[in-house]
């Protein structure tokens, strides 16, 4: 199934068909796979993946070239076109516009691990908000940081302890699950300049005094498909943002 209409607040509602499970869970949740030319990562990742966590896969291609919507299709995922740019906006979009109760991000180019799912899938059943699959939490590691990568890393998670009630380890992470209505915080586009979709669904859980909690998972290197990241950029608004929350939290400035 090709969904090509998804936009912003005007976004139809889509009702897939449920994956049938050995488990009645109390609440929804869809696995999200941005994609842009990532063949090689669907066809490692794809067939390992335990269709019965979760209700529905939604494979959402910025436009891929090299076979991955034509794979996604043949392995009966569904498949939506990004139209907005930018990575954050491909996961905000699609996300507002779904049914589900929960959202699990999910990178298929080899940097989140299949088996780290159903430990994500529990957690997210005691009933958290949030849940961070942290790189850097007790044992875990992360294969595919440089020094920079994760300095940067570590800088933005202790700059966002502050605001939260609760540990953070891991801000940045995309491996996530999230209850889908944090997205639909009045405030949350209001802070959402630039790719920050990930460390903002902390931020908006630590201002709202929603509960979230951390697993501890190891990230591998990536296998291939594209990456159009600009450290600088991505690290400056980043940092914005949490410097907005901070005027919101102890100053109560909504700028």
């Amino acid at each position: 199934m090709t969904v090509d209409s998804i936009k912003n607040e005007q976004a139809p509602t889509y009702r897939p068909e449920r994956m049938s499970g050995p488990k009645a869970r109390p609440h929804t949740i869809a696995l999200l796979l941005p994609t842009l030319n990532e063949i090689d990562g669907l066809k490692a990742i794809v067939p390992q993946i335990d269709r019965s966590l979760v209700d529905d896969i939604i494979v959402i291609d910025g436009r891929s070239v090299d076979g991955t919507v034509e794979y996604a299709m043949a392995a009966g995922l569904t498949i939506v076109t990004q139209l907005r740019p930018g990575l954050q906006r491909a996961i905000f979009d699609v996300a507002r516009s779904l049914p589900h109760d929960y959202i699990i991000e999910f990178s298929p180019d080899g940097n989140c691990k299949v088996d780290q799912l159903p430990e994500l899938v529990a957690k997210i059943s005691e009933g958290y908000n949030h849940v961070i699959v942290s790189r850097y939490l007790s044992h875990a590691v992360s294969e595919d940081d440089d020094v920079v990568t994760a300095f940067g890393n570590w800088m933005f998670s202790r700059l966002m302890r502050p605001l939260a009630p609760f540990a953070i380890t891991d801000a940045l992470n995309i491996y996530r699950g999230y209850r889908r209505d944090i997205l639909l915080d009045p405030d949350f586009e209001f802070y959402m300049w630039g790719p920050v979709l990930e460390p903002l669904v902390t931020g908006m859980c630590a201002l709202r005094g929603r509960s979230a909690a951390e697993i501890p998972g190891d990230e591998p290197v990536r296998i291939g498909g594209e990456t159009k990241r600009s450290i600088l950029y991505n690290g400056s608004m980043i940092l914005l943002m949490i410097a907005r929350l901070y005027l919101r939290k102890f100053l109560g400035l909504r700028l």
